[in-house]
């Protein structure tokens, strides 16, 4: 009996968290287009504050104040900088539009609102270097100003177990064409 083997490589994802997405709002040590540098821990007194309150800043479509379109679940600083993981209203005109627009690519961009607290000119940057800021709310946006800032992940609902099923046996039957051809049986 001759046998062969044939490789082929099968990835099934099915990720959990209807309209949820995740990157980073702000990316420490970049000069954005206003010119400012947000310094790491910037944000910490901030994030205290809003974690006292048991709430996070508003999630805004495109710095609009008047267009909410879901809740941050996630709001934390790390080595690279303001980590987010969000949620959006996808029952809402807006945060369905938004999560269509995420998941082909279209929509990418994450910016911050708020206020100076602190800072200090670096000269040789020609750069302003935020130290501490009050964050108010973070958006959704085409073009952000720190442009590291982005979405990095955004999940689909995870399929039903017939979903599963249809698409296990399709790829079993793609590859068992697949072994005819190569073998003639």
């Amino acid at each position: 009996m001759d046998i062969k083997h044939f490789a082929c490589p099968l990835q099934v994802k099915a990720l959990s968290g209807d309209g949820v997405f995740s990157g980073y709002a702000s990316v420490f040590g970049e000069i954005d287009l206003q010119n400012e540098v947000v310094a790491p821990g910037a944000f910490a007194r901030s994030l205290q504050k809003w974690r006292q309150q048991n709430r996070t800043p508003a999630m805004l479509w495109m710095h609009d104040p008047t267009q909410p379109i879901g809740i941050w679940l996630i709001v934390t600083e790390n080595d690279t900088g303001l980590r987010v993981e969000g949620k959006l209203a996808l029952r809402t005109q807006k945060g369905g539009e938004a999560y269509e627009l995420l998941k082909m690519g279209a929509l990418t961009g994450l910016s911050i609102g708020y206020r100076v607290v602190k800072s200090q000119i670096d000269a040789k940057r020609k750069a302003r270097i935020l130290t501490d800021v009050d964050l108010f709310e973070i958006s959704l946006v085409t073009f952000p100003a720190n442009e590291s800032a982005r979405v990095s992940d955004v999940k689909t609902p995870k399929p039903s177990a017939a979903a599963d099923r249809r698409t296990l046996h399709a790829a079993a039957a793609r590859l068992r064409e697949a072994a005819k051809a190569l073998t003639g049986k």
